[in-house]
């Protein structure tokens, strides 16, 4: 079925639809955007103007010229909207959560297997600029064996968000599900399955309708420990990662960049598209062989495109995903294992 490039039919123009999946398909020679799934037709024609909208889903999956669905829309109709995609022989591109269950994304990754069908979660900051440069200072070595790993999420936004999707109590709903699939995926990746799991969600803004802040303990063997957490109350910024070793810590604030440039309308093939400030390196301070290093570690430039790029290879070659759908399984386990504690 599949086209050169790989037809797409994306599904939703808010945030994650507009600004950090179009831009991709549309700077990557191997899709072609050919229909979007929107009420918003004057931005829709902004970015793609020989485009007008699509109404509903159930057109996009009735195109046999589609081969790939994008799905780009609130938490709640993920996995409905993945399933229909794949029931109907198209391959899915999903946002992150997948799922509201572990149990509903089994169901999904065996679904695509019994169709033949690759099945793919946007875990697109595994990519970050920063993220990058943290494997780079684990694999490195230069930390020693590693004793405690910090990842924060943060964001200063006391009052409720204006989509109300956003603020909604429901499957897949509150900043564990948001933002934390994010930097939990991202532990995943640095360190595999945790030996045990403990931590909690909060509610701390006034009028809020959903757990806005949670704090997550991850265990592993020997002295390691995961430590990850977010809150929306957090004015002046903190470190994101901060990672201790025997022989020395690692300090990385900062975000990337690269969803901030999008907006701006900085777009992926631009030059310096995913070049954080210098102000934003991270410090690195060790001591081997008594010798004593602190100072400055460039950032990597952030690469969403690498999502892009794995999932053309594997649709059209065969290559291995990039996010395995076991690692997105197992972040969804994480979550249903942290307490979910009832909104005052």
């Amino acid at each position: 079925m599949t086209n050169i490039p790989i037809t797409v039919g994306l599904i939703g123009f808010g945030l994650s639809g507009r600004y950090l999946q179009a831009p991709f398909y549309r700077a990557h020679a191997g899709f072609q955007v050919a229909r979007v799934v929107t009420s918003r037709r004057d931005e829709l024609q902004a970015e793609f103007p020989d485009l007008e909208p699509t109404t509903d889903l159930d057109t996009v999956l009735a195109d046999d010229r589609i081969d790939l669905v994008s799905i780009a829309t609130p938490n709640a109709t993920h996995y409905e909207f993945a399933k229909a995609a794949l029931e109907a022989g198209k391959h899915v591109l999903v946002d992150k959560p997948a799922c509201a269950t572990a149990a509903q994304l089994r169901e999904l990754r065996d679904l695509a297997g019994k169709q033949g069908l690759q099945l793919f979660v946007f875990q697109n900051r595994r990519w970050d600029s920063d993220f990058l440069t943290v494997r780079d200072v684990v694999k490195g070595g230069a930390l020693g064996e590693l004793v405690n790993y910090e990842a924060r999420y943060d964001r200063w936004k006391p009052e409720p968000n204006a989509k109300p999707w956003k603020e909604k109590p429901g499957a897949a709903a509150g900043m564990l599900f948001d933002l934390g699939a994010h930097i939990i995926d991202q532990a995943i990746v640095l360190f595999g399955r945790p030996t045990a799991i403990s931590g909690a969600t909060l509610t701390q803004r006034d009028n809020s309708n959903i757990s806005d802040a949670f704090d997550i303990q991850l265990t592993y063997d020997g002295p390691m420990r995961v430590h990850l957490s977010c809150s929306l109350l957090v004015r002046e910024p903190t470190p994101r990662y901060t990672l201790h070793g025997k022989q020395g810590s690692f300090v990385k604030y900062g975000i990337d960049v690269q969803e901030d440039q999008l907006r701006a309308g900085i777009l992926p093939d631009h030059e310096h598209f995913g070049e954080e400030p210098a102000e934003q390196h991270g410090l690195l301070h060790t001591e081997t062989n008594g010798l004593t290093v602190r100072g400055p570690v460039q950032t990597r430039s952030g690469h969403w495109m690498g999502l892009f790029d794995n999932m053309y290879e594997v649709i059209t070659g065969g290559a291995e995903p990039a996010v395995p759908l076991e690692d997105v399984i197992l972040q969804l386990e994480i979550i249903e294992a942290i307490p979910v504690l009832p909104v005052d």
